[in-house]
């Protein structure tokens, strides 16, 4: 039952978010119907649409009568509304027509983007291995480091917090918590998580790398106080392999594709720029 609640807050909160996006539903040929409004059906490949939207987490109510119930009915107000914001005259309005053309537009567009990617020939593993060694520093991963730190205002009082965390290393994330000056990481007892060269500003940096794991750091100025570090672990650099990064290159392939077609579909039409300045 809690879960069911889950489902209908998340249904509420996506119908919420569509509010302001025209909802057109389109007779969907062999689905049957199960609903109108105003001479518009519904139709239960609509229900499935629009639960296909929602998290995975409630997916598993997507042949649940209830859950089914409650997103035909938000479909039944998202129609009953449109169809009022028409006899109002609200589609003529011209900031909202520009919205509505503005929307289709980028409809239109995804749906060139999903033929044109259906068209597409197969990337071929030679493809992939070329452009796996043509951009090699893209897949490499530098050395990072992990750290922790509490940042004072002054040298006495970092000598006064690294003296008492030279005799109990466990009170780091307390005193972290009571005494740095950095309250972006103070909550979390300093933690910087993973980081590689050039975050951090350089003689945080130096130091830092410097340390061995598990190391602490004697007092570090840098222009926002006196810090105190803890190296909590370290990462070697290293190159991703062509397997880590597959999905990620024939993602890239098709951009250039898409984009290479997008550029001919532009070159294929009647371009005039009016306004001589924006030529």
């Amino acid at each position: 039952m809690r879960q069911l609640m889950l489902f209908v807050l998340l249904l509420s909160l996506t119908a919420c978010q569509q509010q302001s996006e025209p909802l057109k539903l389109e007779p969907m040929g062999g689905s049957p119907v199960v609903a109108s409004v105003n001479g518009v059906t519904i139709h239960e490949a609509d229900i499935d649409a629009e639960m296909a939207r929602l998290p995975e987490s409630v997916l598993l109510y997507r042949n649940d009568p209830k859950a089914r119930s409650h997103i035909l009915r938000s479909l039944v107000r998202s129609l009953a509304i449109s169809h009022k914001a028409k006899q109002l005259g609200l589609e003529m309005n011209p900031i909202i027509k520009q919205r509505m053309q503005a929307a289709q537009r980028q409809i239109l567009i995804e749906a060139a983007k999903s033929w044109q990617l259906s068209q597409m020939d197969v990337i071929k593993d030679a493809e992939i291995e070329a452009y796996y060694k043509s951009h090699h520093n893209e897949f490499s991963v530098p050395a990072q480091a992990h750290a922790r730190h509490i940042l004072l205002a002054n040298e006495k009082k970092a000598w006064e917090i690294l003296k008492k965390l030279r005799r109990n290393r466990a009170k780091f994330e307390e005193l972290a918590a009571t005494e740095s000056m950095d309250n972006n990481n103070k909550s979390r007892g300093g933690n910087l998580n993973w980081f590689p060269r050039g975050i951090m500003v350089k003689a945080f940096d130096d130091v830092a790398f410097s340390l061995k794991p598990h190391g602490l750091s004697t007092p570090v100025k840098t222009k926002f106080g006196w810090h105190v570090i803890e190296l909590l672990g370290k990462r070697p650099a290293m190159q991703k392999s062509i397997e880590e990064v597959r999905d990620e290159i024939i993602s890239s392939i098709q951009h250039q594709r898409l984009q290479q077609w997008y550029q001919n579909i532009e070159k294929g039409t009647d371009i005039n720029i009016i306004k001589a300045e924006y030529r």
